[in-house]
Order: structure tokens, then C-alpha cells, then sequence
């Protein structure tokens, strides 16, 4: 049986229908199952990691798909040791391609100790570091919706972004078959593509020019903290993490070609299957 942590964040939704139609057992973990809108086909598993009897939930598991959020750290290391104590044979970290590239802000350091922790447990281990996610695209969603227009900070560069289906598969070839034990993959799209160039896509997609906007840092942090309700700490880290990201983050793996044998999707796929979202409410 394949124990998922993070059953309800971008990956762990496209990962346990995967592993479901792989023809896996799959238990699933989440604070609130009403809300959750998890596979009915997955065994689904309420209960908070901090507070949590590990031993109880890790009872059955086989193989364990590693990924939290908060102090990740602590709780990640604590997830693998007590997979080693719970007879797991393996753990399939997601981490991030910062890591490769040697970054120093406080979210790609979390990820780098995390991958320690997991590789020293005791369970064979598999480490995939993907790239910015295409889903990431949907921060764009209100200001599309409200203004046709996407705002972006100054020299915000190229990227190869990955789609989460692509990272969700890997994940399930990883933890459905042989092969992958002490593997690190870093998975990213096929091509880099700059901001101006997805906002161009996304107007193709959905029928018309959104407009790109450019503004400098000091307005964006701004309208993170007006808009979205980002706390300061928050609206650093994302700014220390493009900072840390901007020199690679261009940067193309061919990994998930080779280990899935196809093309990985490509921008264009993702903004032909959310168009619909980005359309809800203006009218020009």
C-alpha cells in the first residue's frame, strides 16, 4: 500500500488518481476529508501530522510519498523515521530543483535538509526536484478575471515549467516500480518560455489579448500584500526565491521524456485545459 502525504496540494491531487488507475492501493492523508475532494477510490486517512500517531498511520504502508508543508523539516525527518520503524522499503521525496543548483533561500534550505533526512532514514529512497509548476500560472487568475491583464515584477525570467500530471506521473512510475532506488530526478518542462511569451499563450487559448504588464518590485510587493493577503515574510520568500532562481531557471531536463518515453506537456496543453478558468468573469 502507498501512504500519500500531501494527497491535497497541486502533485498528491494528480498523484493518487495515478496511482489508483496504476492499479495501487493507495491511503491518503488530509486535515478535513469534507473539504478534500479526494478519489472515492483511495483509503482516506483525517489527521494532522503534528499531532498525529505516525506509527498508526504508517501501519500497512509499503512505500511513502514525502511532501508537507509548514516546518517541513521536522515534520518530513519525523515521517522517515518512523516509515523506517514501520517496516517501509521506500520514500519518494518531492524537493525542488533549487537544490541542484545549490540555492540559498529559506525554502529551497528546507527542501535540501529534508532530502538528508529522508536519505538517511533507512528505506530505499527516490528524490524528484521538479521546477515551477505550471499551476503556478493561476496567481494570474484575478487580475485576468478583473482587468484582462497579468502583472509582473521587472526581470522576471524564462522558465521551464513543468506540469504537475508530468511530476505525477513520475512519481507513480517511482513508487510502482523497481528501479528508481537512490535516483534524483530533476523534472522540468521541454522548453523555456518567458512571461511575455505565457501570457501570449494563454491569449491564444482563451480567445484574447490579456494584456502584460511589468511593474517594479516595490509595486509588486504591494499589490502581493493588497490583493492576496501575503503576509511580509511570505512576499520575501517569494522574492529571495526568484532571486536565488532567476540564473537557471531557463534551464531544461530532459528527464521526464526519458523515464515516461514522451514528450512532457507543454504550456500550451495546460492553457487549452484551464482556459475556461481565466474567462470567468470579463467582458470586453
Amino acid at each position: 500500500m502507498i501512504f500519500v502525504l500531501g494527497a491535497t496540494g497541486k502533485v498528491g491531487r494528480a498523484l493518487v488518481p495515478a496511482l489508483l488507475d496504476a492499479g495501487a492501493a493507495v491511503r491518503a492523508l488530509t486535515r478535513d476529508p469534507a473539504k478534500a475532494r479526494i478519489d472515492p477510490r483511495a483509503d482516506v486517512v483525517r489527521a494532522d501530522l503534528d499531532t498525529a500517531d505516525l506509527p498508526a498511520l504508517l501501519d500497512g504502508a509499503d512505500r511513502v510519498f514525502v511532501l508537507t508543508q509548514g516546518d517541513s523539516v521536522t515534520r518530513e525527518r519525523a515521517v522517515a523515521h518512523a516509515a523506517a520503524r514501520a517496516g517501509v522499503s521506500h520514500l519518494v521525496k518531492l524537493s525542488t530543483t533549487g537544490v541542484h543548483f545549490g540555492q540559498k533561500d529559506p525554502i529551497t534550505r528546507a527542501h535540501a535538509e529534508a532530502e538528508q533526512a529522508v536519505r538517511e532514514a533507512g528505506p530505499a529512497w527516490t528524490i524528484l526536484r521538479p521546477g515551477a509548476f505550471m499551476d503556478n500560472r493561476f496567481a494570474w487568475l484575478r487580475t485576468i478575471r478583473e482587468e484582462n491583464a497579468v502583472y509582473v515584477p521587472e526581470g522576471d525570467p524564462a522558465s521551464a515549467l513543468v506540469h504537475v500530471r508530468d511530476i505525477a506521473a513520475v512519481a507513480t512510475l517511482a513508487l510502482t516500480t523497481s528501479g528508481h532506488e537512490g535516483a534524483t530526478y530533476e523534472l522540468t518542462g521541454g522548453e523555456a518560455l518567458t512571461t511575455e511569451q505565457q501570457v501570449a499563450v494563454l491569449s491564444e487559448a482563451t480567445g484574447r489579448t490579456i494584456k502584460y504588464i511589468e511593474e517594479p518590485e516595490a509595486t509588486a510587493r504591494e499589490r502581493m500584500t493588497r490583493m492576496y493577503g501575503w503576509p511580509a515574510e511570505a512576499v520575501d520568500g517569494f522574492f529571495g526565491l526568484k532571486r536565488e532562481s532567476a540564473a537557471h531557471e531557463h534551464v531544461v531536463f530532459g528527464t521526464v521524456a526519458r523515464l515516461l518515453g514522451r514528450p512532457p506537456r507543454t504550456f500550451q496543453d495546460w492553457a487549452r485545459e484551464n482556459a475556461a478558468a481565466f474567462t470567468s468573469h470579463y467582458r470586453e
